[in-house]
């Protein structure tokens, strides 16, 4: 039995040593012959075409995020454009609270365009003294030097804002929605006057 194990232990080496002259020899003999080129033109071709294909790579989604947002990666040029929108916010903060402080003074002047004397009937007058009494001006009973002119655009802007208010009343109470929403929206703002 243990003459039958070595005998296929020398068999197995004596195969494997025969396997491997065997790979030397066409080791050697293919690296004596030399291949035989057939067209070059051919082959100068197909690589060309395969070098023009690597040069023609498609962008890609990362490639083109690379490309826009390389500067982030830069530190200089990341800081400065923080500084430059920081820059930019306090100047529209600046110029908004000029507008404001000029909007706050211009509502604080009144202005009189014409200064006529009022020669109308006295029930006119009594409307119209009314109407400009409400609209909140102060003057003495006794000194009145009020236009005609005057009183009679604010009496057509008073009756334009009347019109405009019934359509508008018209329109909600056509829309239910949009009822609904200025409900709540008075709801609100109710509650953050008492609130305050």
């Amino acid at each position: 039995m243990q003459g039958k194990i070595f005998l296929k232990r020398l068999k197995n080496i004596y195969n494997k040593k025969m396997e491997n002259e065997k790979y030397i020899k066409v080791l050697n003999i293919l690296r004596k012959s030399k291949p035989v080129l057939g067209s070059t033109d051919n082959i100068e071709k197909e690589v060309i075409k395969r070098i023009a294909r690597v040069h023609q790579s498609r962008l890609n989604l990362s490639e083109v995020i690379d490309f826009l947002f390389g500067w982030v990666y830069i530190g200089w040029v990341r800081r400065s454009l923080i500084t430059a929108s920081i820059v930019l916010v306090l100047v529209f903060v600046y110029q908004q609270s000029i507008i404001l402080k000029r909007i706050d003074f211009l509502s604080r002047q009144t202005v009189v365009i014409d200064r006529e004397n009022v020669s109308t009937h006295e029930d006119e007058i009594e409307k119209k003294l009314l109407i400009y009494k409400n609209s909140g001006r102060r003057f003495s009973s006794k000194t009145i030097t009020i236009s005609e002119k005057q009183m009679k655009e604010l009496l057509e802007s008073v009756n334009e804002l009347q019109i405009k208010y019934k359509d508008l009343e018209n329109l909600i109470e056509e829309d239910p929605e949009l009822k609904k929403l200025i409900e709540k929206k008075l709801i609100e703002n109710n509650r953050t006057k008492i609130n305050l």
